[in-house]
């Protein structure tokens, strides 16, 4: 469900990169969201009188500026610009995006940023002391814990540690 979030917590943003998988679950829970609303619909009868599916277009509207943006940056991934998405409005023509969000990610880093794939595997410290364990609280990546005390720590992203449980620890 992280990748549903992820995109919804990119609300707007267009820039940077997007994986074959948040593309294609986001994609995913909108298809299942939509068909579970039309039968909501249908169930309660709102739909035969209205002509519309008012419940399916209120979460259209609301997912539709995570939806470009996530295809923006899906396109981004596999180094094009996001203006290949405006294909989706020419009838037929517009299946070239299947190909473009089927294919694999750009490898390394291009002109949208860092590959995302490679953001995720990241670097564990290999002077790790045996019998010390990843941090239970499953906050951190690079903090291990030995029943007693903390290893040194930075935040994942390798800046220093803006953890107020370490600070507090820090200051004791």
């Amino acid at each position: 469900m992280e990748w549903y979030i992820g995109a919804l917590k990119k609300y707007a943003v267009f820039s940077g990169r997007a994986r074959r998988k948040e593309y294609w679950m986001f994609t995913l829970f909108n298809i299942v969201a939509i068909f579970a609303l039309t039968a909501i619909e249908l169930m309660l009868g709102i739909a035969p009188y209205s002509e519309r599916y008012v419940l399916v277009d209120i979460y259209t509207l609301a997912v539709l500026l995570p939806a470009l943006g996530v295809g923006v940056r899906r396109l981004h991934d596999t180094g094009r610009s996001g203006w290949w998405l405006l294909l989706a409005l020419v009838p037929l023509v517009g299946l070239v995006l299947l190909v473009f969000f089927l294919e694999d990610s750009q490898p390394g880093n291009n002109q949208y940023g860092p590959n995302p794939k490679g953001m995720e595997v990241a670097q564990r410290p290999t002077d790790v002391p045996a019998g010390w364990h990843p941090d239970p609280t499953g906050r951190h990546e690079f903090r291990y814990w030995d029943s007693s005390a903390w290893t040194e720590h930075v935040s994942d992203s390798g800046a220093p540690s803006t953890d107020p449980v370490q600070q507090k620890e820090s200051a004791s």
